[in-house]
């Protein structure tokens, strides 16, 4: 452990410096709130069905259940849960790519989110081919292949805000994978406990929103209010 001693000099201005900046500190963290809760699936869920992956015989190795919808103990996986685009105002979209890898032939994560402008990163981390097809509105606007534990596929400027691009893969037809697109930070996708928790929010009136691929859009109002958590929970009706 390495421990940093400073000496300050208490000259006047310095500790009126050190106070102002205590206090604007205060005040931003103040203005800010979490948006915290679950998604819930009320009823029977669909039965996960196991995949036929005799096709590819690296595929066939391990045997793995559609993820479709996937609910445990009652809670949603993979819904994205976000502020409607729009609606926060414009953000600089992070210097850090957000990643799908493609892992015993399977999208990893399914869903995911980014800020418009964000790049893509798509690994290949199994033992046999795939091709990468990026769709937009069933529109292909890419379709590029990746061999066995070849090069990352590194993609800029997927689309605009409120888009979703998917991915495909032609040569294993069950892999999909979700690309949302916001113009904001303020968003999360949830795990298998079903909870999503949305951080640093300023203070306001907002329209959330829970995307899921396969059970659609549901939205809610939501005030969020300064250092504290509203909490929403959003449930799909079986079908």
């Amino acid at each position: 452990m390495v421990i940093a001693v400073a000496v300050v000099c208490w000259a006047p201005g310095v500790a009126d410096a050190q106070k102002r900046a205590k206090a604007g500190a205060g005040k931003q963290k103040a203005a800010h709130g979490r948006i915290v809760g679950t998604v819930s699936y009320r009823g029977t869920p669909p039965q996960r069905e196991t995949l036929d992956r005799k096709t590819d015989p690296v595929c066939a190795q391990v045997v793995k259940l559609s993820e479709r919808v996937v609910v445990v103990d009652g809670k949603v996986r993979d819904v994205h849960v976000r502020i409607r685009a729009g609606s926060a105002g414009r953000h600089a979209p992070p210097q850090t790519p957000v990643s799908v890898n493609q892992l015993e032939c399977m999208y990893t994560p399914r869903v995911v989110g980014l800020v418009e402008g964000q790049s893509l990163v798509v690994k290949n981390s199994d033992a046999t081919y795939h091709n990468v097809r990026g769709t937009k509105d069933e529109h292909t606007k890419w379709n590029l292949g990746q061999p066995a534990h070849a090069p990352d596929l590194v993609r800029e400027e997927l689309g605009k805000a409120g888009e979703t691009v998917t991915l495909r893969c032609d040569v294993h037809p069950w892999m999909r994978a979700y690309v949302a697109i916001t113009d904001h930070p303020y968003f999360d996708v949830t795990a298998d406990d079903g909870a999503f928790a949305i951080a640093e929010v300023p203070e306001g009136r907002y329209t959330l929103e829970a995307w899921h691929p396969e059970l659609g859009l549901s939205s809610t109002e939501v005030v969020v209010k300064a250092g504290a958590d509203s909490k929403i929970e959003f449930v799909y009706p079986s079908k």
